[in-house]
């Protein structure tokens, strides 16, 4: 990629805020947590007590052979770590992220009864981070509904249960903090909440208090890699795009060859753009990628994808995703104040982009 100077480009900053329940400020009267709603109690302990056999936990074993390295030492045979999964169905398939047991020879379910049983690999999907997995025997599991995480509204109460560190049916609570988060160019946005996961969440079902899975518990974000309530789920809707082709493990993605960034009210200004019309800065082309080979530049301000009905710039990245390799879109830019149309036959997402 090309990088582009962003002087139009608004800039992103994160930072934490603390949050403080009101105390009693009278003299001698200690701080006190305002207790919960019981309404919302009893839905978050309905909740666990409907799923307590929908989750499971994973234990991914990674064998090799012994070596050693000259800057790391002795590199043991064995390997392992520790996720969370979904059940899907009543056969015994488990969604999970692909992290967890991306390179792992062998990957264990542990049932509700205690049980260890061994899993069988469908399909991964690294890309999306994805994954499914059949569990050889799928008794007592019983698969969980899967919901809409489209109409899941920002600040609508949610639980998250897992096995962060390998603490069995961990069950957390919060609030859907954000939706359409992105961190990359993928084209992947995720669902933001402050219930909290920890290592060993990851591929643990993020719910609705319907006991709907909305989203895949993924992601943390931190300076120092603790919980701080900045963690991230992808989104239940992305996966079931995604279903069909990864129980047959063909799972492909299209690809563009573009960064974008949101453009700042000055730079929407400067541009003359009206705020409903308002498009990305394309900030990096990739040299070799469908775009440059179609005449995309950088610079170029992205407005939408010509469609039936029009597709808006902040949602091409995800509507590509979920395109074959080789179709034809049309993308509409702004160049020197000018809208031109250019068509793009997209590529083939590999490791490398």
């Amino acid at each position: 990629m090309t990088a582009l100077p962003a002087s139009l480009v608004a800039g992103a900053l994160m930072s934490s805020a603390g949050v403080a329940w009101l105390a009693d400020a009278r003299p001698g009267m200690a701080a006190k947590a305002a207790a919960p709603p019981i309404m919302y109690a009893d839905a978050v302990s309905r909740v666990a007590r409907e799923r307590a056999r929908s989750v499971v936990l994973l234990h991914s074993i990674r064998r090799r052979e012994a070596t050693a390295d000259p800057y790391e030492g002795f590199i043991a045979p064995i390997s392992e770590g520790l996720g969370s999964g979904i059940v899907i169905d009543s056969t015994g398939l488990i969604l999970t992220n692909a992290h967890v047991i991306e390179h792992a020879t062998d990957v264990h379910v542990r049932r509700p009864d205690g049980r260890d049983v061994a899993t069988t690999l469908v399909g991964i999907d690294t890309d999306s981070d994805l994954a499914i997995v059949q569990a050889l025997d799928a008794t007592g599991l019983v698969p969980a509904p899967l919901g809409d995480s489209d109409r899941a509204e920002v600040g609508s109460f949610v639980v998250a249960i897992g096995s962060p560190l390998g603490f069995h049916h961990t069950v957390t609570a919060g609030v859907l903090s954000a939706k359409s988060r992105g961190f990359d160019n993928l084209g992947v946005e995720f669902l933001q909440t402050d219930a909290a996961i920890n290592p060993g969440s990851s591929g643990g079902p993020l719910l609705d208090l319907s006991g709907r899975v909305i989203g895949v518990n993924t992601a943390i974000v931190s300076e120092g890699g603790q919980n701080i309530g900045l963690n991230f789920a992808i989104p239940i809707n992305t996966v079931k795009q995604e279903l069909a082709a990864l129980r047959t493990n063909t799972v492909t993605h299209a690809w563009i060859g573009i960064q974008l960034a949101r453009l700042s009210a000055t730079g929407v200004d400067a541009l003359g753009l009206a705020n409903t019309e308002a498009g990305l800065m394309i900030t990096a082309v990739d040299a070799t990628g469908p775009a440059a080979l179609a005449g995309v530049q950088p610079s170029d301000v992205l407005l939408r994808m010509a469609a039936d009905p029009p597709v808006r710039a902040a949602d091409v990245q995800r509507r590509i995703r979920t395109m074959r390799p080789g179709t034809t879109i049309q993308l509409i830019v702004l160049r020197d104040g000018e809208q031109i149309e250019v068509p793009v036959v997209l590529g083939v997402r590999s490791p490398k982009n």
